[in-house]
């Protein structure tokens, strides 16, 4: 069954690498992801497996999402491997893009790819799903980029 992708993106008035310091770190993850409560996720690198517990619109649900791309300071991506959409869809990707802009801002795009099992799982998608996706990823962007514009240097990790 065909897939649906797409992005979302935002500017944001920070250099790539103070973003790529929020992505990569899954410990910042409750503080720009409102639906997950904790994760096992620490710094994430290509092939590191992160455990979520989630809670999206009065749903709990674990998830585990496998790395799939981590180029510092540029690209980030995930595809989740449990979890309740994996009932309806076959594939779940999703991935960030950092692109460095002029006067030390970064254009932000949130790619998607969801790969549905069945013509039931794309009408619900299609009917019921998109537009709640479509929102998550929008305050997604929003909150990192709150989380990176108000802050003033480097974020304090512990590694």
């Amino acid at each position: 069954m065909k897939a649906m992708q797409g992005n979302n993106e935002v500017v944001v008035q920070a250099k790539a690498e103070q973003i790529w310091m929020i992505l990569e770190d899954s410990t910042l993850l409750p503080q720009w992801a409102p639906m997950v409560k904790s994760t096992t996720g620490k710094i994430e690198r290509a092939g590191s497996v992160r455990t979520c517990q989630v809670e999206w619109e009065g749903r709990k649900d674990e998830v585990a999402e496998r790395c799939i791309e981590a180029i510092p300071n540029r690209k980030i991506a995930w595809i989740m491997e449990q979890g309740m959409m994996t009932k309806m869809f076959s594939k779940i990707q999703f991935g960030f893009v950092l692109e460095p802009k002029n006067g030390g801002a970064t254009l932000v795009q949130l790619g998607f790819l969801y790969e549905p099992r069945n013509l039931l799982a794309r009408l619900m998608y299609s009917l019921m799903m998109r537009r709640k996706l479509k929102s998550l990823r929008k305050t997604l962007l929003a909150n990192i980029k709150n989380l990176a514009e108000r802050s003033s240097g480097p974020l304090a990790r512990k590694r």
